[in-house]
This record gives C-alpha cells, sequence and structure tokens, in this order.
C-alpha cells in the first residue's frame, strides 16, 4: 500500500473514531438532559376526587408496599386536603432544635426522619447520639438520607454507621452513580435503572409516633443551629400527620426499604384531628409537580398580600405570577438574602429588580446571614416546606410542601418570620454599574440551569 493510501486509511479511521466519539458525547448529553436537566410537568393539583385521604393513608401505603418493583419516583401519592390542630412555626435553629430534639427524645413508638443534608457537626452527631439512645429503648428508627446532601459515604460515613449498627434502617438517595437500593450499609443492591442519579430528595421531613410532624428548609447541619443560615422549621400536629407518614414510608420501601406488615401502629388516629384545612403536596422526579403547582396557585389567589421568603427565586414563572399579583394592587413583600450562598442565583434575580420594583414589590435585603427559609403567605392562606422558587426544585427534586388556609396561622408567620426579619433588612437597590448589570443579566438567562 502506497504511503498516500496508508494516510487515507488513518485518516478514515480518525474520522470514524470521531464520528463514534460524538455520538457517544451526543448520547451521554441526551441522556443527562433527559435524566438531570429537563423540565416535566403532568396534570398534579389541586386533587383529584380520589386522591388520599388521612384515613386512607395507612392502606394507601400498604398497597403501595405490596408492589413489586417499586421506585422512590413511584411514591408520587396525590394527597386530598386534611386538617391540622396546631401549625407552630419556629423560627432559627436554636429554637426549633431544641424543640424537635425533645419531641423525639418524648417519642415511645417510631422515629422517621426524611433528610437532605445530616452532617456530622454537633447537631448532628447529637441527633444521632439520641437516636441510638431511643433505640436502646425500643422505638424504632427509620431514616432517608440523600447521599450528596448528607455525604453517608463520605465525610459522615462513621455517624450513619454507628446508628445503623445501633438499629436504625437507613436508605439513601444516591444522587451520584451508583445507584443501589436496600438498607445502608452493606444491604444494598445495584439498581440497574440508576433512576436516582441526578435527583436529589431536598426533603426535610420528621414524623415522630406518627402523631407529629416536622418540616421546613432546615438540614441537621450546624449552620442552622448557630445562625449561619436563616430558616424556619414548623411543627404540625393533627390528621395531616398521617399523610406525612404515609410520605415517608412510601418513599422509605420506594429505596428498598422494609415496611412492616403491621402498619397499624404507625397511623394512630389522632385525639385531635384538627379543623384547620391544610393540604400536603410534594415534587417527584419525573412530572408529579404538584407542591409547585399549589405555590403557583396560591400566589394567582392573592388579593390583599404576598409575602415571600426564599433563598433562590429565579424560576421565571413564578417571578411574572409575583408581578402579576403587584400590578393588580396586592401588597408584595420579598425577603432575600443581602449575601447569598448561591450569588449566581441572586445575581439572576436582581436582573428583575427592574421590572419588581418598577410593578411596586417591596423588596427586603437580610444582612449576615443566608435566608434559607421558604415561605409563601397570600393573604391567609400559608405554605411551607422545602421547595425552593427555581427550576431544580420546582421540577427536578424530591420537595414537599404544606399549604394551610389559617389566619391565625398567617398571623403567626408575620409575628415571628416577616415583622422581625424585615425590620432588619435593607431596603434592595437596583443593580448598578455595567460589570453588575452585566452579571445579573447573564445569569437571568441560565436560570434553567440554576
Amino acid at each position: 500500500m502506497s504511503g498516500d493510501a496508508s494516510t487515507d486509511v488513518r485518516r478514515r479511521r480518525l474520522r470514524d473514531a470521531l464520528g463514534i466519539l460524538g455520538l457517544l458525547v451526543a448520547g451521554l448529553f441526551v441522556l443527562v438532559y433527559l435524566q438531570v436537566l429537563g423540565i416535566t410537568q403532568r396534570p398534579s393539583w389541586p386533587p383529584d376526587s380520589d386522591a388520599v385521604t388521612s384515613s386512607g393513608a395507612e392502606a394507601a401505603t400498604e398497597a403501595f408496599a405490596a408492589r413489586d418493583g417499586v421506585r422512590p419516583h413511584d411514591a408520587d401519592l396525590d394527597f386530598a386536603w386534611s386538617t391540622a390542630a396546631t401549625v407552630e412555626p419556629w423560627v432559627e435553629g436554636k429554637t426549633f432544635f431544641p424543640r424537635i430534639f425533645g419531641d423525639i427524645e418524648a417519642a415511645r413508638s417510631s422515629v422517621h426522619i426524611l433528610m437532605f443534608g445530616w452532617r456530622e457537626g454537633e447537631v448532628g452527631r447529637e441527633m444521632a447520639a439520641l437516636l441510638e439512645r431511643k433505640l436502646a429503648a425500643g422505638v424504632e428508627v427509620r431514616v432517608i438520607v440523600d447521599g450528596f446532601g448528607s455525604r453517608p459515604f463520605g465525610d459522615a460515613e462513621e455517624m450513619f454507621r454507628g446508628l445503623a449498627a445501633a438499629g436504625a434502617q437507613i436508605v439513601v438517595n444516591d444522587v451520584i452513580p451508583v445507584d443501589r437500593d436496600g438498607l445502608y450499609p452493606d444491604d444494598r443492591r445495584l439498581d440497574w435503572r440508576q433512576d436516582e442519579v441526578g435527583r436529589a430528595d431536598h426533603r426535610k421531613l420528621y414524623v415522630v409516633d406518627g402523631a407529629v410532624a416536622w418540616t421546613g428548609g432546615a438540614g441537621i447541619e450546624d449552620h442552622f443551629e448557630d445562625g449561619g443560615f436563616h430558616d424556619v422549621m414548623v411543627r404540625v400536629t393533627g390528621d395531616v400527620v398521617r399523610q406525612a407518614q404515609a410520605a415517608f414510608l412510601t418513599s422509605f420501601r420506594g429505596h428498598g426499604g422494609p415496611i412492616p406488615a403491621d402498619l397499624a401502629r404507625y397511623f394512630p388516629e389522632p385525639a385531635d384531628p384538627g379543623s384547620t384545612p391544610i393540604a400536603l403536596a410534594q415534587v417527584i422526579p419525573g412530572g408529579f409537580v404538584a407542591a409547585s403547582a399549589a405555590i403557583r396557585e396560591q400566589i394567582d389567589g392573592a388579593r390583599r398580600r404576598l409575602d415571600v421568603m426564599n433563598p433562590y427565586l429565579t424560576d421565571r414563572d413564578v417571578l411574572e405570577r409575583i408581578l402579576a399579583a403587584a400590578r393588580r394592587g396586592v401588597a408584595v413583600r420579598l425577603v432575600v438574602s443581602e449575601t447569598s450562598n448561591n450569588a449566581q442565583a441572586s445575581a439572576a434575580l436582581r436582573d428583575r429588580y427592574d421590572d419588581l420594583l418598577g410593578a411596586g414589590v417591596a423588596i427586603w435585603e437580610l444582612p449576615g446571614t443566608v435566608v434559607h427559609a421558604k415561605v409563601v403567605v397570600a393573604d391567609d392562606v400559608v405554605s411551607f416546606g422545602t421547595v425552593n422558587l427555581d427550576s431544580w426544585a420546582l421540577y427536578r427534586n424530591s420537595e414537599l410542601a404544606m399549604i394551610a388556609r389559617s389566619p391565625d396561622a398567617a398571623a403567626l408567620f408575620e409575628e415571628r418570620l416577616f415583622r422581625p426579619d424585615i425590620a432588619r433588612s435593607e431596603r434592595a437597590e437596583r443593580p448598578s454599574g455595567a460589570r453588575q448589570r452585566f452579571q445579573s443579566w447573564l445569569w437571568d438567562k441560565l436560570t434553567y440551569f440554576l
């Protein structure tokens, strides 16, 4: 073969190899887009006529547990409106952690914790030690943690292994490959579907004895306890807690955790079911966006006032709804961080300051801490939980919110959260300087990825 012919063969082979590589890269991009970056929504709110009621929560959990091959993303239960006896917001870790610990200390039968971020600091180790004492006293402990947020195979491994050795049943949401299902640490089997990869479980939920639920934005991490992150956790009692129990147990089963045959003791009928209308709504990857749709409906329904506190307010649809509320005469207040832990999300929001301020929205920037609470108050309707107002929380991650129709709850959030925070905040100003304006503009154009 001549030199020119050999060169041609090598070039063809190189082109073929590059073509195959290009196809692999393109295929990987499509896979990542579909699994991680894609946004899908299917009808998820309001609840259907056959949605799971509080009285039906046990049966729905039993039916879910009996299914073969269930995955975490099959736990997209549609919950009906229920009732709460109490809805108590507690602001700052120094206020809510002692009360959460107190409820767990008083537990007599079971403690269930679903947690995105549970780290090996002082608060995290104190929680693990308390749970080990409860296990020794015969209380059942079940835990779902996110592999990225909690690092159970990294820095926090010693803590979680100790808790598992004490008898806690732990499952992990594997955001980072490889996805395995089953009990942590040693009874986990490969899941060939790899359906958890790229999908964080950002929920925070405690269910104690099937009678008390806590949810909000705070992880079991020191920066929530020492004031570095400003957050609120909400203690809820009443009939809705049985639905919170169903949300936990179906997710636990979806991750390969074992569910007891006798479920009745996890769903006790409350002594006081309450009279406050309340709904539990979730976001489950794959298009179930009940919590997102409920919050959008809540904003659209505001007629007198709309108060929003959120660390990552970048979703265009939500911002347009807030602007529409202001333009129809609603008194709108936003509370955000002066200095955020996500500079890109903050910059993107600041690009919208002209529109928001021009529509009459009062924007307050809280100094000295990272605003991490996720609360919306529209007239007398309050939503709280784990839902950030960005593309990840609204459409891609697992999230949880409760929506209460209650003038008393709205007044408590005003008294304990919005009024004191606004009193120590500064009025926001439009971005100044060409560089800052350009950065804000650029990040606003990239909000799909933020």
